[in-house]
């Protein structure tokens, strides 16, 4: 989804995973940063007692902030008043209400029914695939961290 959003070559990457209360990660922290100034800040935890699924981006002009477990958007950024000083503005987002899986097999059916081009590309799938993997490696290298 990040890269999806985000029109800009990585320039770093950041992972920590920890065990806590199991022998795998259970909590973990990725954070990537762009070539444009964007951050996004990725926590994930298997025993936390509150249950989230957020995105949140940073950069030179504002901040969203995705929960995709409410399907809400956050989005602020920086505007110039009537009085000419700067000012920060929420932008009003609307998002629908479906299943993402469902609309992911629909969109995808479709593709193969129309030979139109995916909205998800195999090129965009590989790239996922490989900051995912960069990311486990990442990861493995504090695998000496013990809380």
């Amino acid at each position: 989804i990040i890269l999806k959003f985000v029109h800009s070559p990585l320039t770093r990457v950041e992972a920590v995973g920890v065990p806590v209360l199991s022998d795998k990660i259970d909590i973990s922290n990725v954070r990537l940063s762009f070539a444009c100034g964007c951050i996004a800040n990725v926590t994930a935890s298997r025993i936390s007692a509150k249950t989230m699924q957020k995105l949140r981006f940073f950069g030179p002009e504002g901040y969203h902030a995705v929960d995709t477990r409410k399907r809400e958007i956050l989005s602020l950024n920086k505007a110039t008043g009537a009085d000419g000083k700067q000012q920060i503005v929420q932008n009003n987002i609307e998002v629908a209400s479906h299943d993402p899986l469902e609309e992911e097999v629909r969109a995808f059916v479709s593709s193969v029914l129309t030979r139109s081009k995916p909205a998800v590309s195999g090129e965009d799938g590989r790239k996922s695939l490989a900051l995912a993997l960069e990311i486990l490696q990442k990861m493995k290298t504090h695998e000496d961290i013990k809380l």
